[in-house]
């Protein structure tokens, strides 16, 4: 047969094969067709119709030094009572339901099996030709994904329809600037892959050594001979354009550009969970799309399965590095509704807190409050966390004074045995005094809020519930047996019994494990309120030496009532944060519902204080120098 770019190199000679065409019947959909030997892959012949395999035919090829005519293929049956070698995977036909599905992704590894029979030319077809094929099915599919994933926040989540007009535009231009339809693009990647093969097979020394195959043609340089191997180059060379996770940083970057109170811990949490389509989003693209059989050899799973879920930091570097890459001048976050949102979680006085709070945002104005697309910076949440401790910390005078120190001490003294025993009387729910909201009543809820914020994700409550989980977002479309299912449904039932005998036990259980009831250092069981069987301030000590924190004794002589300002020192060589209680039990519940470590939120106090007073500064010289002016 002809010695061409697509045929194997172990083959030579002409004459088309001399083993002749043989007629075979698929038994999937009945088409029946001529075959030659250039149509056998890995020896096996494939329907012309829907792709199946046929299993009972293979051709066979010699050694070359061992006949006189080295093109001579014969065919063979084979017994039906021996198992064949398993093939090659092929795609399923959609209109095939007795065909077997397609295999489960497993990453861009080569076929562990060697491929001696290379399809033709006919089969084969232009290297560039496959390229823009699974180039416009992986786009059209994202396109897909991120349509539905508008559709979910619109309905779902009650954002504003106008984000989709706005993550459509930012969509195209993000396609136009990634350069995904370059017309050298294919023969790039190629050249690329080509070049790292030559340094793969290049001697230690710098030699050269030549590699198996050669291929003479000019048109055949970009032909590697293995067809699936050039298919996962151009999907890695498209992932790495176009990410999958690159439609929730349009998500995200549309929601900031309307000024929705959204951020990226809710993007990200929505799309863990399975509520935002994502992990799961490519059992979607077929229904949507049609199947992929004709128009590209790749199916969804192997396109736009994801690997794993975007983090916080790195959702909102992806959508500041698309927007610096489209060109767009994006405004700071919509303070003013995200701070109203943290300030009702929170539970505290949003009519005193949020007029202060907005002034000191159009004051100082951080460049923190901008997307970055620095993954190392903290997001910007961070940063309106930042200027609510300061402007909590100026209404309710937290300078280190003791407060928290005074409510462990009048809980101490109570000797009350419930919860409610220990909170000072403004705080009970049943209390009859309407002290107004000071200090105290402020530390209080900030600790009951803090036990109160949920992080953990909702397929965690329960078995069923992770079960369930697994099933519909990590291991979709996965069919079980008749035997699995019945199994299941006995472990189910199993498990119900179970939780039906003693519900109180096992409601306690679950709460133990959220997270709800923990144990301290000191072997007692934090509840739900500010206060335990411990003395509180000894927990609070352990836990602030756990985070990285040093705890500062309350001040004894206040020299001034002026603003307290935190520093850092190294104690045995390493960085300390160093503060009071009242500061920690401040910081560690923003930190806490802003999803951060306690240690990033003070520093970020820490960085924010410093510019304000810069500007105090700043304004201070400026204002001496107006009275200073020469009459």
């Amino acid at each position: 047969m002809d010695d061409d770019g697509a045929a194997s190199p172990a083959h030579h000679g002409g004459g088309g094969g001399g083993g002749g065409d043989i007629r075979l019947v698929c038994d999937y959909c009945g088409y029946a067709d001529e075959y030659s030997p250039d149509d056998a892959e890995d020896g096996f012949f494939s329907c012309h119709q829907c792709s199946a395999v046929h299993t009972s035919t293979q051709a066979t090829a010699a050694d070359p030094d061992d006949f006189q005519n080295p093109g001579n293929m014969s065919f063979h049956r084979v017994s039906q009572s021996a198992k064949p070698r398993t093939p090659a995977p092929y795609k399923t036909p959609f209109h095939a339901p007795h065909a077997p599905a397609a295999p489960a992704f497993n990453g861009f590894d080569e076929p562990s099996e060697p491929r001696d029979f290379v399809s033709g030319d006919e089969a084969w077809g232009d290297p560039e030709e496959l390229a823009n094929r699974v180039r416009w099915r992986y786009v059209q599919g994202l396109q897909v994904i991120l349509q539905r994933q508008l559709e979910v926040l619109v309905d779902r989540y009650r954002v504003g329809a106008l984000v989709c007009g706005l993550a459509g535009t930012v969509w195209v231009r993000w396609v136009a600037a990634s350069k995904v339809f370059d017309e050298m693009w294919a023969r790039k990647v190629l050249a690329e892959d080509k070049a790292a093969q030559r340094l793969k097979y290049s001697a230690p020394g710098g030699e050269q050594v030549p590699l198996e195959v050669k291929l003479e043609l000019e048109d055949e340089v970009f032909l590697p001979k293995d067809r699936r191997r050039v298919e996962f180059i151009f999907l890695l060379s498209l992932r790495m354009m176009l990410p999958v996770y690159s439609t929730l940083s349009v998500c995200f970057l549309a929601c900031h550009i309307a000024r929705e109170a959204v951020l990226p811990t809710d993007i990200y949490r929505w799309a863990l969970e399975g509520k935002l389509p994502y992990v799961a989003a490519f059992t979607e693209v077929d229904k949507l799309l049609g199947t992929s059989i004709k128009h590209c050899p790749l199916n969804a799973r192997q396109l736009f399965r994801p690997v794993r879920v975007i983090g916080i930091w790195q959702l909102e570097a992806a959508a500041g590095s698309i927007a610096q890459r489209i060109g767009l001048q994006l405004p700071s976050v919509n303070f003013y509704a995200i701070a109203q949102r943290y300030l009702n979680e929170l539970s505290l006085p949003v009519g005193k807190i949020l007029p202060h709070a907005c002034r000191i945002y159009e004051w100082a104005m951080p460049a923190e409050l901008w997307l970055s697309s620095n993954p190392a910076r903290a997001p910007t949440q961070v940063c309106v966390m930042a200027i609510l401790i300061v402007s909590l910390r100026l209404l309710y005078n937290i300078n280190g004074q003791g407060i928290w120190e005074e409510i462990c001490e009048a809980g101490r003294d109570a000797g009350g045995s419930g919860p409610d025993a220990n909170l000072p009387p403004s705080m009970k729910p049943n209390g009859d005094t309407s002290e107004e909201f000071g200090t105290k009543e402020l530390l209080c809820t900030l600790a009951d809020a803090y036990d109160n914020i949920d992080v953990a994700h909702d397929y965690s409550k329960d078995l069923h519930s992770y079960l369930k989980y697994c099933k519909d977002v990590v291991f979709p479309g996965i069919a079980c047996s008749a035997e699995e299912e019945h199994l299941i449904e006995i472990f189910q039932d199993m498990y119900k019994g179970r939780t039906g005998e003693n519900p109180k036990a096992h409601m306690e259980e679950m709460r133990t494990t959220n997270g709800m009831n923990k144990r301290g250092r000191d072997g007692t069981f934090v509840g739900a309120r500010c206060f335990s069987s411990a003395p509180g301030i000894q927990r609070i000590k352990s836990e602030m030496e756990g985070r990285g924190f040093c705890y500062m004794p309350p001040r004894k002589s206040l020299r001034s009532d002026g603003y307290l300002h935190y520093r850092r020192k190294t104690i045995t060589g390493s960085l300390v944060c160093v503060g009071h209680a009242d500061y920690y039990m401040l910081i560690r519940a923003f930190a806490k519902l802003a999803e951060v470590d306690v240690r990033i939120m003070h520093t970020s106090v820490l960085k924010l204080e410093r510019r304000l007073a810069w500007i105090e500064q700043r304004i201070g010289k400026s204002l001496d120098a107006l009275q200073n002016l020469p009459s």
